[in-house]
């Protein structure tokens, strides 16, 4: 689910400030703002602060305000840049990058490598790994993707009602844990590589970084 952006905005701009995922945007001399549905977590923040309630869960929308989901996935068709997912051979490398230095520092993890919506594209979990710390590098990766930051960066917000809320409507899928950093395509992002299974989270951090170094050297 998404929320939807009708022609009742006034361009106030209180909805953009909220959004934890920056996935609200126009262009000079557009008529209002619009939402991102391919980018939007249902975190409700923007409906809260509108001042003119201007905006609607995609459900609930009123039928005279339907049109505005056509409007706003419309809008980012056209001026959202087209960038594909990270390629298998290329996801596939960040993993095993992330498991060599795992094994270096003498660690068992698992890393898993997602799209921008989050569904999985390559995982891997090394021998005498938790079986659990799949779901967990899965769940991180899907954070990093949805929020575009590193998850790190979640921590301090975890106890907060709106995020709490998320992780609870998500079923684990949102997990504000250290270990996952999403993947950039110039401006734009393209997935997320998140690990699980080290004693501490920096470590699975480091394991992150390691596989970012694929990016930047080329698959191999």
């Amino acid at each position: 689910m998404a929320y939807i952006i009708t022609n009742l905005c006034t361009n106030d701009g209180a909805c953009v400030e909220v959004c934890p995922v920056a996935c609200i945007h126009t262009t000079p001399g557009a008529p209002q703002f619009y939402i991102d549905p391919e980018v939007c977590i249902d975190c409700e923040q923007c409906e809260i602060v509108c001042p003119v309630d201007a905006i609607f869960k995609d459900v609930d929308i009123p039928a005279e305000h339907a049109a505005s989901i056509e409007v706003n996935a419309a809008f980012f068709r056209k001026h959202k840049a087209i960038a594909g997912p990270v390629p298998f051979d290329t996801a596939w490398a960040m993993v095993h990058a992330a498991h060599d230095y795992a094994q270096i520092m003498g660690l068992a993890v698992t890393a898993a490598v997602v799209d921008e919506a989050g569904f999985p594209i390559a995982v891997g979990r090394m021998d005498k790994t938790e079986p659990r710390s799949a779901e967990l590098a899965l769940s991180k990766a899907c954070t990093a993707a949805a929020f575009h930051v590193a998850t790190a960066e979640l921590v301090p917000e975890a106890r907060e009602p709106w995020l709490r809320s998320l992780m609870v409507s998500h079923r684990g899928r949102i997990l504000p844990a250290a270990g996952a950093i999403p993947i950039i395509n110039g401006v734009t992002i393209v997935g997320a590589i998140g690990v699980a299974g080290a004693s501490r989270p920096e470590q699975d951090v480091l394991c992150c970084r390691a596989a970012l170094t694929v990016l930047e050297h080329g698959s191999h």
